[in-house]
Order: C-alpha cells, then sequence, then structure tokens
C-alpha cells in the first residue's frame, strides 16, 4: 500500500530529481547567452508559448551552476497538482537532501509541516547560515495554475537574498512587483528563439548532412527559430527521400509535419470556444478587438485576445501600444487552412467586410489586399485610385505594388492614372524602365480633359517625377541631377511627399558621387521635409545615402552607427518598410566585412543578392556583389568569387549601366592579378570609355590607377607603380574616401620597398594601419596583404607589420564613437597628418611613442602637434581634447 501523505509524497529520490534534470540538460544544445548578464540577478524569468525550450535553458543553468549553489530544488507546479503546500514541501526536501548531499550537516527540517510557501520562506530564514552562501530554486510549469503565481511571486520576495530562482511560464501573467525591483532577467519568445548559430549547431549535431546550409537558414527564418518547430521541421528534411524532400522555401503551416504538431502540442488544450477564435481571426493577419467584432459581428474579441496573449501567449503584439496581435507567421497559415476547411463558404463575405474595415481606417494597403482575396477586383481598384500614390511613393511597397500589378486588368490601368502611375513608380525600382517609360508615355498621351486642371498638374508632376527619379535608378545620374533641379523649380507648390522623394534622390546622386559637402546641406533639408510628411520610403533611401557615404569614406564605425540610428528612427518606420530593411541589411553587410566582423554572414549574402537583383541601383548592386565575391574568396573560393562578378557583368550588360560594368571588371583584375598578369591586364577597362568622362570620371580614373599599381608591382616595375598609386592616394585625400586612401598607401609601401626606400614603405604601412584602426575598415587593410603575399620576398618586411586576421577580429568598435555632425560649420581643417596626432594625444601617448608608432622622428611630431595647436588656437594637450571635441572633430 503507497503512503500518500504530503511529506512522503514531496521527497521522491533526489537522485532521481538530480538524473532527471542532467539527463534533459545534457540532451540538448547548451545555450549560455540566455543568462549572460552583467549586473546581479535574484530571478531569472522564461515566459514563451510551448516549445520554446524554456525547461531546458532552466535544466542547463540547473546543470551548470548547481556546484556554485550550497542547496537546489526542483519543482513542477503540473506535478504538484497545484498544490501549494506539496510544492512548498518538495522544495523543503530537496533544499535539505542536497545540503546533505554535498557534504554539509543536514539542515533541520521543519519542526512541523510546512503548511504554506509563506512557511517556507520563514525556514529558508530560519537556516540561512546552516545552508551557506546560495540557494538555487527552479520552479517549472507556472502557467498550470495561474490563480497561484502571485502567492508564488509573493514567495519570492519573502526569501532571503541568497535564493536564487529561476521559473519558467507559457503564460504572461504576475511577477510585476518582481520585475520593479530591477534584480529580475525575463527571458521572452524573441530571446529563447533559435539564433541562426545555434540552429545551424542543432543540425550539426544530429549529423543531418543532407540539409544545405541554405536550406538551414531558409527554415530558420519560416520558423523565426520557434526550437521545437525548428528541430522538427529539420528532422523531416533530413528523414525524407530525394523525391519527397522538404523544399524550405516552401514550407507552409499545412506541412504535415506542422500539422500533426500544432494538433497535438499547442492547440489540444484550448477550449472549443478559443479555438474557434483562433481559427476566424487567422484569416484577418493582425487583429484588433475592434476588427474581429466587425467583421465576425461579435463582441467578445477583447475577451480572448486577452486569453490568448496572456494566458497561452500565441498572440504577441505587433509594438509596445499592444492594440493590434498576430500568430506566428506558420501557426495562422495552419489556422486559415482550417478555416478554409470548415467555414470556406463564407471567406469572400467576411473578407469584404474586413477590406471595408481596413478601408474606413484609412489603411488602403490592407483594404486592397483583403478585397483581391475577397474576389472584389473593382472595389481593390477604387482604394487603389485614391491611394496609390501615397503607397507607392510614401510607403514605398514595392514589392507589394509589383504583386498588384497581375490583378489589375489593361482597362483599369489605362482607366486610372494613378494606378498607372503606382505601377510606373514600382517598375523604376524593378529594373524594368522599359515598362515605366510605356506607362508614363501613355499617361502623358492620354486624354486627361474630363480632370479639373489641378488634378492635371499633380498627375503632369508625378509624371515628371517619376522620370526624373527613374533617370537616377538607371544610373544617368547627371540627367537625373538636372531633372530633379528642374522639377524643384517647376512645382514649387507640390506636396511635401513629392518634394521629399526629389530631395532624397538629390541626396544619393551627392552620396554616389562623392560630394559630401552638398550632402550635407541637401541631408538637413530632405530629413526635415521628409519627417514632416512621414515619408517612410524616403527616409529609408536617406538613412542609405548617409550610410553609402560613410562606406565611400572608409568609416565602418560610422556606417554603423548611422545604420542602428536609422533602425531606430520612429518615422522612417524601417521594420515596416521591407524595401528600407533590405536597403540597410545589403549596406550593413559590407560594414559588416569591412570591420571583419565574420560571423554568420555567409548566410546572410543571398538574401542581400536576391534584393539587388530585382531593385538594385549601381552602388548598392555593386556594393553586393563585391563584397559576397570577397567573402567566397576568403573562404577559398575564388571559382565562385569570379563567377559572382561575371554575373555582376552581365547584370550590367543587360541593363546597359556601364559604371557597374567597370566597377566589375576593374573587381575582376584585382583578383587575377595573383595568378595571372595577362588575364588582369585584357580585362581592364579602357579609359577612352564613355563613363570616365562623367561625374565618375575621376573617382573611376583613381581606382583603375590602383589596380594598374598593382599589376605594375606584380611585373616589377614599382617606380611606375608608385606613380599610378600616388593618383588613386591624391584623390582618396582630396576626397576623404579611407578604405581607397589604405589600399594606396599600401601599394605606395610597395614601390618604395621596391625601389630600397625602406624607410618611406615602413612609414606607408603605419599610415594605412592607422586610418584602418580608426574607420574599422580592417578588411581592406587584409585583402591588401592578400596582393602583397604575391609578391614574394619584396613584401616580406611589410607583411610583418600588418596585424594578422585573427589580431584585427579582436579589436572592439569603441562604444563612445559619434555620428559626423552634419551640422558642423568649423572652419577647422587638419591634415590627416595632424588628425592622427590628435588621436594619439587622446591615447595619451608620449611625443616619443608617436614617433615610434608612426615610424616618424620626434622633431617631426613636434611640428605636426604644434600645428595642430595653431589651427585649434589653444596652448596644451588638454585644451586641444576639449577644442576638437567641442567643434566636433574627434568622433
Amino acid at each position: 500500500m503507497t503512503d500518500t501523505s504530503p511529506r512522503q509524497s514531496a521527497q521522491p529520490p533526489t537522485g532521481s530529481t538530480n538524473e532527471r534534470v542532467a539527463s534533459l540538460a545534457s540532451r540538448c544544445l547548451s545555450r549560455p547567452r540566455l543568462f549572460a548578464v552583467d549586473k546581479s540577478i535574484r530571478c531569472h524569468l522564461l515566459r514563451a508559448p510551448q516549445g520554446y525550450g524554456k525547461t531546458v535553458a532552466m535544466a542547463q543553468y540547473w546543470a551548470e551552476h548547481r556546484q556554485a549553489f550550497a542547496a537546489t530544488a526542483w519543482v513542477s507546479v503540473k506535478e504538484c497538482r497545484r498544490d501549494l503546500q506539496l510544492l512548498a514541501d518538495r522544495i523543503c526536501a530537496q533544499i535539505s537532501a542536497t545540503h546533505e548531499a554535498s557534504g554539509q550537516d543536514r539542515s533541520p527540517p521543519p519542526t512541523e509541516s510546512l503548511r504554506n510557501l509563506h512557511d517556507l520562506a520563514a525556514w529558508l530564514w530560519e537556516t540561512r547560515d546552516r545552508l551557506g552562501s546560495k540557494v538555487l530554486i527552479c520552479i517549472d510549469d507556472l502557467e498550470f495554475d495561474l490563480h497561484s503565481i502571485h502567492q508564488i511571486e509573493a514567495f519570492m520576495l519573502a526569501t532571503p537574498a541568497e535564493v536564487e530562482f529561476i521559473a519558467a511560464s507559457s503564460a504572461d501573467i504576475g511577477f510585476a512587483r518582481m520585475k520593479a525591483r530591477r534584480d529580475t532577467h525575463e527571458l521572452r519568445h524573441g530571446a529563447l528563439a533559435f539564433t541562426l548559430d545555434e540552429a545551424k549547431a542543432v543540425t550539426l549535431a544530429g549529423e543531418r548532412q543532407a540539409v544545405s546550409e541554405a536550406e538551414i537558414h531558409s527554415l530558420w527564418k519560416r520558423t523565426e527559430g520557434w526550437p521545437e518547430i525548428f528541430c522538427l521541421l529539420m528532422q523531416a528534411a533530413s528523414e525524407r527521400r530525394s523525391t519527397d524532400r522538404l523544399i524550405a522555401d516552401h514550407i507552409t503551416g499545412v506541412d504535415i509535419d506542422l500539422d500533426k504538431y500544432f494538433r497535438s502540442t499547442i492547440l489540444h488544450s484550448l477550449p472549443d470556444d478559443t479555438l474557434s477564435f483562433c481559427v476566424c481571426a487567422s484569416i484577418l493577419g493582425s487583429v484588433s478587438a475592434e476588427y474581429f467584432n466587425h467583421v465576425f459581428l461579435r463582441n467578445d474579441g477583447a475577451y480572448f485576445i486577452d486569453k490568448l496573449s496572456t494566458e497561452r501567449m500565441l498572440f504577441q503584439p505587433r509594438d509596445r501600444s499592444q492594440t493590434a496581435y498576430e500568430f506566428h507567421p506558420l501557426l495562422r497559415e495552419f489556422l486559415e487552412h482550417r478555416f478554409s476547411v470548415e467555414y470556406g463558404g463564407l471567406k469572400p463575405n467576411l473578407l469584404a467586410r474586413a477590406a471595408q474595415w481596413q478601408r474606413q481606417n484609412n489603411n488602403s494597403r490592407e483594404s486592397i489586399n483583403l478585397s483581391l482575396r475577397a474576389g472584389e477586383h473593382g472595389s481593390a481598384a477604387d482604394v487603389a485610385s485614391e491611394n496609390m500614390m501615397d503607397i507607392a511613393l510614401r510607403e514605398g511597397e514595392i514589392d507589394q505594388i509589383q504583386f498588384w500589378q497581375g490583378s489589375f486588368s489593361a482597362a483599369v490601368i489605362s482607366g486610372s492614372p494613378t494606378i498607372a502611375l503606382g505601377l510606373a513608380w514600382a517598375q523604376i525600382f524593378s529594373h524594368d524602365h522599359r515598362r515605366a517609360e510605356g506607362l508614363l508615355v501613355d499617361l502623358r498621351a492620354a486624354d486627361l480633359g474630363g480632370l479639373d486642371q489641378q488634378i492635371r498638374r499633380k498627375i503632369e508632376c508625378w509624371c515628371d517625377l517619376i522620370a526624373a527619379i527613374g533617370e537616377a535608378t538607371r544610373d544617368n545620374l547627371s540627367e537625373s541631377r538636372r531633372q530633379c533641379e528642374a522639377w524643384m523649380k517647376i512645382y514649387d507648390e507640390a506636396d511635401l511627399v513629392s518634394k521629399g522623394a526629389v530631395l532624397t534622390c538629390l541626396c544619393f546622386i551627392a552620396s554616389s558621387e562623392h560630394r559630401f559637402d552638398d550632402l550635407r546641406a541637401l541631408f538637413l533639408v530632405a530629413s526635415s521635409v521628409n519627417n514632416i510628411a512621414a515619408h517612410r520610403y524616403a527616409l529609408g533611401w536617406l538613412h542609405s545615402a548617409m550610410v553609402l557615404a560613410e562606406l565611400s569614406r572608409g568609416d565602418m564605425r560610422a556606417g554603423t552607427a548611422l545604420i542602428q540610428k536609422a533602425r531606430d528612427d520612429n518615422n522612417a518606420q524601417i521594420k515596416l518598410t521591407p524595401f528600407s530593411v533590405n536597403l540597410l541589411n545589403t549596406l550593413a553587410l559590407e560594414i559588416q566585412y569591412e570591420a571583419n566582423q565574420l560571423d554568420d554572414i555567409e548566410s546572410r549574402v543571398d538574401e542581400s543578392l536576391d534584393f539587388v537583383r530585382q531593385h538594385g541601383v549601381v552602388d548598392l548592386t555593386f556594393s553586393a556583389y563585391r563584397t559576397a565575391a570577397a567573402i567566397a574568396r576568403r573562404s577559398g573560393n575564388p571559382l565562385r568569387a569570379a563567377e559572382l562578378l561575371q554575373e555582376l557583368r552581365v547584370i550590367a550588360g543587360e541593363s546597359g549601366l556601364f559604371r557597374l560594368e567597370v566597377l566589375a571588371r576593374l573587381t575582376l583584375a584585382d583578383m587575377f592579378i595573383a595568378e595571372s598578369v595577362e588575364q588582369a591586364t585584357s580585362i581592364l577597362p579602357s579609359r577612352s570609355h564613355s563613363i570616365f568622362f562623367t561625374t565618375h570620371g575621376p573617382y573611376l580614373r583613381a581606382r583603375q590607377s590602383l589596380t594598374e599599381a598593382r599589376i605594375a608591382a606584380r611585373q616589377g616595375k614599382f617606380h611606375l607603380s608608385n606613380r599610378f598609386a600616388n593618383v588613386a592616394l591624391d584623390h582618396a585625400r582630396r576626397l576623404g574616401l579611407g578604405s581607397l586612401e589604405v589600399a594606396a598607401l599600401l601599394c605606395n609601401a610597395v614601390a618604395f620597398a621596391g625601389t630600397g626606400k625602406l624607410a618611406l614603405s615602413e612609414q606607408r604601412v603605419a599610415d594605412a594601419i592607422d586610418i584602418a584602426s580608426r574607420f574599422g575598415c580592417y578588411r581592406t587593410l587584409l585583402d591588401e596583404r592578400w596582393h602583397l603575399e604575391a609578391l614574394g620576398s619584396i613584401s616580406t618586411p611589410l607583411l610583418n607589420l600588418i596585424p594578422s586576421e585573427e589580431e584585427l577580429g579582436r579589436r572592439p568598435a569603441p562604444v563612445d564613437h559619434l555620428i559626423r555632425s552634419l551640422r558642423s560649420e568649423t572652419s577647422v581643417v587638419l591634415t590627416r597628418k595632424e588628425l592622427a596626432m590628435l588621436q594619439r594625444i587622446r591615447e595619451g601617448l608620449s611625443n616619443r611613442d608617436i614617433a615610434i608608432k608612426h615610424r616618424i622622428s620626434e622633431d617631426t611630431v613636434k611640428w605636426h602637434i604644434r600645428n595642430l595647436f595653431a589651427k585649434l588656437k589653444v596652448k596644451n594637450r588638454i585644451q586641444a581634447l576639449m577644442e576638437s571635441e567641442r567643434i566636433g572633430i574627434l568622433h
């Protein structure tokens, strides 16, 4: 006969608890990042839906840290059958047993059976000294007794400071008081989801050789890192026959494995009315109570949204306002499929009601989508006619408009100028200028006599705007600039959204042409106009223009700071504008590579390439392909690198982008130099090419001179190499192009070394390292080292001076780096050497240390510092630092 008294059942064998938890911890991927926090924490609170590995994370923390604790306990609210007295008894029993097992004297049990958690807290205070320094209590499955969460939190607050807790729950309820004390570390579904590295590690641990890295990345994106779902699908992908392979890009919520998982694990315990709400809400996407109630003619939307978001965490708020909620995309697809099966006949009418509600609430894009899903193309066309230009210009929904293109008949397009204009706008950002030109030609030729004069004027304004910006996207930048400036004069009365688009285009042209002073002036005006107009799309491009400028300067730290600033810009709303997300991600890829931060970088390459193939202007397309080729070459795959650059030439040829063709050929030539000088020389573009006589000509000539300097050095023609390198160096210094300057300095160094001028050679290397270190353009330095290695013994002394990849990779970017001020009106202009002296002064180096670091004499250091003091109008180092920070020189 089994004794089921509380005291007996509260004392499961300690060994069994230890073994069970240890087994759970050892079988799964270790994720120490989850608990890597700097400050002292008393409670780690894990909150997420089922399947996010909360129990595993707790078990691993327990297993990894139990040696640091004098006593430990692990309890489950579910296993204690919601009996808090039993919960308290089990905690007490395990603490006493583990304390004794560690070699300590057994803690005295309570004089009488614990009646509640309050008694347990009192016992912990009584035995505080005997237990030792720290106690760890893990409480799992809190969601199984929501009514007791308040009492459990009160117990935590009542215990001694030496008691540490980990609690896990699938409910977003309680613990407000714990969080208010600021010693609680909360981990929600976003933190508990797999990172891409963790997803790869799980796959490799399972030895699933049939799954490619691309499939891992696609599955990780589709599942959004939901651990249990990712593992489930990865297992399915590796086990299926080749004829029945799981195709990662095509995974939906109705996949056979997901169907079983959602039915048996996520939804099986939901009450029928709650499950019915989930199925209905799934067809709406982002759901608010008012929206749901309007569509389904009900009044209980708020009740179910609250229930699902707090008690189950299956509904996640879209933003901090918590006005609208969403399912995980795969769960939503599963539920929507169930709706089609169960209520298919009702779907068109419900979608039409949803479209009506979205239109009334000024969400025209979603209204059009819902109308098209409902089969009401006329209603969709009506909304599009009213709002297409706002969706196109201000919201930048380029892919969405491309998707709609096939849904509107030719008659609808020809009968609605705004739909035609919106489609033309999408085409100029999608490499289809012929289609865009055809739409504009038809519009200009159309009889608009039935429209009033103001509307006709607005259509003319938009036509000219799209034509002007279209010239920029096809890389006719001088013509685009001329048309944009003319547009500003002709359409002075135009709306702010249109003005913002034109000003932003002028900013991007200035950035591309390295006219940085013009860019600063234009940015201030464009930023002001776009912020007033809430012009999300233009703000995304504007931020990208500023990041592109920093890339041209070689300043990866400033570029990184600007990308973060863009992503945090509430007006730009980058996360809500997919096009802007991809713009910044493409630029961030090059910055990450240049900064030598190579973790996970290969997994992001395909995404950037796909984007620029569809939408990239020349600067973005070259950035993505050059970076992808450099990553492939660094990974030991030069053939793939060459294929990418040849593909870039094909794109350039098909689109008539001459600048892109020249840049691709120069990059290919650089890659061929180490293997064959003849092949590199043969691929060089002719300097008589028309592109060398455009506004980009000076940069392209400097860039070609750099390649020719490398070729001449490879041929042993060091005097000629020096002349070519100086052309590139002069241009880089004149415009402040840091990466180009680093590469030219190292070419100079080789030329000097080849002619026996070793001191000058070493100084050039020191200067290049200094610039790369200040700006964070480490890969330019390392990639140039690759060219030096091909030169043999002549470059050996120089290679010894350049830090290794490992050394550069360990250098953290300074956290206090400031974004270059666009409002700085200082007239102080410092030379490159004076700036270097200022940096060394800030580092606290003496004149002698500076001389050694830069391989120059101490007298030369003093001369530069005297000039620096004179320009800053100061008398000593402290004043120099204070003045340079005041006027924004130091960053």
